[in-house]
């Protein structure tokens, strides 16, 4: 029996607060537990990702892609561009995805959209950062597409390609990949499996009624089949932010999407494909990887996405196995420990502020180390879900210690500290 074996990644926060080293240090190392081997760092045309978090990823074994999500810049800003793309590729990046989505309006700024030429307006501002990617040896990947779009993204792939070779581009054709979104838009994951050759009939805008298309995860299917007609190559294809239904304004449950993602997991993993029913997606072997979206799934569960929530997630079953923190011993040196947040540039003085009425009237021990926390009969926290999960409030709890959550507001603060419940 066949199997299909893919490389897992995930796309990492877009936010750049999660750059900060801290931060970088507590996830890079868990989305290699995750079985993640790749790390997509969201990027600025303006401004390098620091050096370090391209070191740590390499620390962690994840090989770093970094992806352009803006409007792709003009000729005349090419120069300033040139200082960063270097930089990447002294920091060991082989990949380099250019822009996010051209085939939608919101994708360009101005006068940028013009829909009769819109392809050849891309390829003007492609072609001069692709070829210098390509000559200091990263290799250069075409902008992720919204599945249908504005402009009808198998449409926009054959003409890209066409218009690479009308123009002579031979190195870009040879180098150039694919990324696609991995949206299911609440179909099965098997729709449109097959691509065009499977559904003849399926047109630009018009899917007959008994046919399917490529608006469902399998669009990577599609993209590739239309870029082997052009190009007579086939060409590897990395899928972004796997199992977002990539409707706006449709939520689905979290169980849903946990289940969505589980079946996708299964089928990365090398499910038999003979055994495979039409819950699982039909992979092939010319795809770079399945990523998936840490912004995402930060969305599906409102916002707090905890190291055990991805757990249940990425590592069903595997209780303790991400707890970042051990605690050791219950010995009780401390009455009152006030936990807060550290990072590289040290404590926030926002923070400061808001726990200052804390300070003065408790004269708590102030410190930033959970195992120091765990000596104490009492711990107040700031809160941080990334450096302060559950799971490391449970330990400090299962430590013996009375652990008390404080209110992100600092007013809220000042009225929780009034009531009997917050004092000693």
């Amino acid at each position: 029996m066949r199997k299909s074996i893919q490389p897992i990644g995930f796309s990492y926060f877009s936010a750049p607060e999660y750059l900060i080293r801290k931060r970088v240090e507590t996830w890079f190392p868990l989305i290699t537990q995750f079985g993640g081997t790749q790390v997509i760092l969201p990027a600025s045309f303006s401004r390098a990702i620091p050096e370090d978090v391209f070191q740590s990823a390499k620390d962690h074994g994840l090989e770093p892609i970094v992806h352009f999500t803006s409007e792709l810049p003009l000729a005349r800003k090419f120069n300033d561009l040139t200082i960063i793309l270097d930089s990447y590729a002294r920091w060991g990046v082989q990949y380099i995805i250019l822009g996010d989505k051209p085939n939608t309006k919101s994708a360009w700024q101005g006068t940028g959209w013009q829909y009769d030429n819109l392809v050849d307006h891309f390829l003007d501002r492609f072609i001069p950062i692709a070829n210098y990617i390509e000559q200091i040896g990263m290799i250069p990947v075409l902008s992720p597409l919204q599945p249908g779009g504005d402009y009808w993204d198998t449409a926009f792939i054959e003409k890209f390609f066409t218009g690479l070779k009308r123009r002579q581009m031979s190195s870009l054709l040879d180098k150039t990949c694919l990324a696609s979104y991995g949206y299911t838009f609440d179909r099965p994951l098997t729709w449109g499996a097959g691509g065009p050759e499977q559904w003849p009939s399926s047109r630009p805008y018009l899917t007959p009624e008994g046919q399917e298309d490529q608006i469902g995860f399998q669009n990577f299917e599609w993209i590739q089949a239309v870029a082997l007609r052009v190009t007579g190559r086939k060409i590897p294809a990395l899928i972004l932010d796997v199992g977002n239904i990539g409707n706006a304004g449709t939520v689905r449950g979290s169980d849903s999407v946990i289940e969505t993602i589980q079946l996708i997991l299964e089928a990365c993993h090398g499910t038999d494909t003979e055994a495979m029913t039409n819950e699982y997606p039909r992979l092939n072997n010319n795809l770079l990887g399945c990523t998936f979206s840490l912004d995402t799934l930060l969305m599906v569960f409102g916002g707090e996405l905890s190291i055990d929530i991805l757990g249940t997630i990425f590592k069903p079953g595997s209780k303790g196995l991400f707890d970042s923190v051990k605690i050791i011993g219950t010995q009780k040196q401390i009455s009152h420990y006030l936990l807060l947040p550290w990072h590289d540039s040290g404590v926030s003085d926002v923070v400061l502020n808001k726990v200052r009425p804390v300070i003065k009237q408790l004269r708590p021990t102030i410190g930033f180390s959970v195992e120091e926390a765990a000596k104490a009969h009492k711990v107040t926290i700031f809160p941080d879900r990334i450096l302060f999960t559950d799971s490391i409030i449970n330990d400090l709890r299962s430590a013996g210690c009375t652990v008390e959550v404080l209110p992100q507001s600092g007013i809220d603060i000042a009225i929780h500290l009034q009531s009997t419940a917050f004092r000693n």
